[in-house]
C-alpha cells in the first residue's frame, strides 16, 4: 500500500490505532486521520485536531511532532519545542472527532525536548510459520476504562490472539464489541466483567466501577465528569464538579508517590480551589469520592 502525503511541514510523526484501522499523521499545526479500511485511503483524510495556539512562556509552542502508540492503547504526541506537556489521542480506534485528541493534557514533571519513549508493540501475536508460531497460548483478559459521569468508555487490552469478546456491565446488559461505550441509568457500584476467547481457551477479568448519575445531567453522550486543572501547578489547583451535581459527601483525597495521604478536602458544587503551597514539588495522585465511591482519579504535578 502506498499513497503520497503532501504537506509543508518539514517533519512529523505517524502512528496506527490499536485496531489497525486508522493511520494518524502529525503536521505541526494539524493531526490527520486516514481510514486504512477505506477503498480510497487518501480521500478518507480527516483533520481531527488543529493546534489551539497554546504557548509555554516565553515563546515555546506546543505544536504537534512525533507520535507513539503507548501500552495503554492511547497515542501520545510530543512537540517540536522544549515544553513540559504531551498531547494524547484518547480513543484512536474511533473515527473522526470521536478519537478525542486532547492537547497538552499530559503534564510532565520536567521539560522535554523532541523525544518520546519507545514502546515496542508486544501484542502483535505470532507470525504463522515462523519460530514464534510455537507461542500460541490461551488468552489473557484485561481492560481499562475512562469515565465521564454515567458514561464509561471501555478499552480492551487483552492479548494472545483474541477472537471474541463478551462484556457484562453488571446491570443485566452485555455487548460483544472489543471496546464498547456504555451509559448507566442509575447510581451504583457495578461489577464489569470481560470474557475473551481464542481457539485455545478463554479467560475472564472483573472490576468494580462506581457510577454517580446526576438527576439534572443530560442523558446521552455528553461528558460531564470531574475536571482537575491545571495538571501542572505551583501553589493551587482547582476541582470542578459537573453542572447539576449536588454532592452529598464529595471529597478530594491527594496522595504522594509513596501512597501517603497528604491532603483531604470536602468538595462543594461547582469550582473548588485547593491550596497546596505546603506540599513539596513532585507528582501527586488524586481521588475524588462521593459518599465513599470513587468517581474520578488522576494525577497532578507541583513545580
Amino acid at each position: 500500500m502506498h499513497f503520497t502525503y503532501v504537506d509543508s511541514a518539514w517533519s512529523g510523526g505517524v502512528a496506527i490505532s490499536p485496531n489497525s484501522r486508522f493511520l494518524y499523521v502529525s503536521s505541526f499545526k494539524n493531526v490527520y486521520q486516514y481510514d486504512l479500511w477505506a477503498e480510497d485511503i487518501p480521500a478518507s483524510k480527516d483533520t481531527v485536531a488543529v493546534w489551539d495556539g497554546f504557548m509555554v512562556p516565553p515563546v515555546f509552542a506546543t505544536t504537534f511532532f512525533l507520535m507513539q502508540l503507548g501500552p495503554d492503547g492511547k497515542i501520545y504526541i510530543n512537540s517540536n519545542n522544549a515544553v513540559p506537556y504531551l498531547h494524547v489521542i484518547n480513543n484512536p480506534d474511533l473515527p473522526g472527532d470521536s478519537c478525542d485528541v486532547c492537547q497538552h493534557c499530559v503534564a510532565l514533571p520536567s521539560w522535554n525536548s523532541f523525544s518520546l519513549p519507545n514502546f515496542p508493540n508486544y501484542r502483535l501475536g505470532h507470525l504463522q510459520g515462523s519460530p514464534c508460531d510455537t507461542l500460541r497460548q490461551p488468552p489473557t483478559a484485561a481492560f481499562g476504562y475512562e469515565q465521564a459521569g454515567a458514561e464509561l468508555r471501555f478499552a480492551d487490552s487483552s492479548y494472545h490472539d483474541i477472537r471474541s469478546w463478551h462484556w457484562d456491565f453488571g446491570d443485566g446488559q452485555t455487548d460483544t464489541v472489543p471496546s464498547p461505550v456504555y451509559m448507566y441509568d442509575s447510581t451504583g457500584l457495578y461489577q464489569v466483567c470481560l470474557t475473551v476467547a481464542n481457539p485455545r481457551g478463554e479467560d475472564m477479568v472483573c472490576e468494580e466501577v462506581a457510577v454517580v448519575v446526576s438527576g439534572k445531567a443530560e442523558v446521552g453522550r455528553r461528558k460531564w465528569g470531574v475536571q482537575v486543572y491545571p495538571g501542572l501547578f505551583r501553589e493551587r489547583f482547582a476541582v470542578l464538579l459537573p453542572e447539576g451535581w449536588q454532592p452529598q459527601e464529595a471529597r478530594l483525597l491527594l496522595y504522594d508517590g509513596l501512597g501517603r495521604r497528604v491532603l483531604s478536602q470536602r468538595l462543594r458544587p461547582g469550582a473548588n480551589e485547593v491550596a497546596a503551597e505546603r506540599l513539596s514539588a513532585g507528582v501527586y495522585f488524586y481521588v475524588v469520592e462521593e459518599s465513599g465511591m470513587v468517581v474520578a482519579r488522576g494525577r497532578v504535578v507541583k513545580q
